[in-house]
């Protein structure tokens, strides 16, 4: 049996009776969550907005290019510029990566029916909230409600005196 056998058996044995614990096993214990200043419940899809946004705050005083070094270098001075050049070239490239990987997934999440419908329905509350704040600021729609509340206690008034009186 070669090692891709053994690893196979290993991953895909079948014991139907152990499968939850299985997939417990493979659960790891995650680190604590390294951008403290997020708030917990944007801690999810709807986060990597502001993570994107703090990546690319954070990155984009490292990108301006420098004028270089002034004066005169051995070759080891020499070999370390070069080095520290070749990781921030680096660094820049994964910080590109990063922010693409953030916003393809923020689009892809955005793409999800489930998410298009909780974005009309807060679009549709939206609106139907300005337009309740629109009547309710109308005059016309205060002394309407205040003669019909007049009407109601006037109504339930008489008719409890009435069914007194018989």
């Amino acid at each position: 049996m070669n090692s891709i056998t053994q690893a196979y058996s290993l991953l895909y044995r079948h014991d139907p009776a152990n499968d939850l614990a299985n997939v417990q096993d493979y659960r790891v214990e995650l680190p604590d969550f390294p951008l403290w200043w997020l708030a917990k419940a944007k801690r999810n899809m709807e986060g990597l907005r502001q993570i994107a946004s703090h990546l690319d705050g954070k990155t984009a005083t490292g990108r301006i290019s420098r004028a270089g070094f002034v004066g005169d270098a051995s070759e080891m001075d020499k070999q370390i510029i070069r080095n520290v050049s070749d990781l921030e070239q680096q660094v820049c490239v994964l910080t590109d990566v990063l922010q693409s990987v953030i916003q393809i997934a923020v689009e892809e999440h955005e793409r999800r029916i489930s998410q298009r419908i909780k974005r009309a329905v807060a679009r549709s509350w939206n609106k139907a909230k300005g337009y309740g704040k629109r009547l309710w600021n109308n005059p016309v729609f205060k002394i309407c409600g205040g003669l019909s509340t007049i009407a109601f206690f006037g109504t339930v008034i008489f008719r409890i005196v009435r069914s007194l009186g018989k």
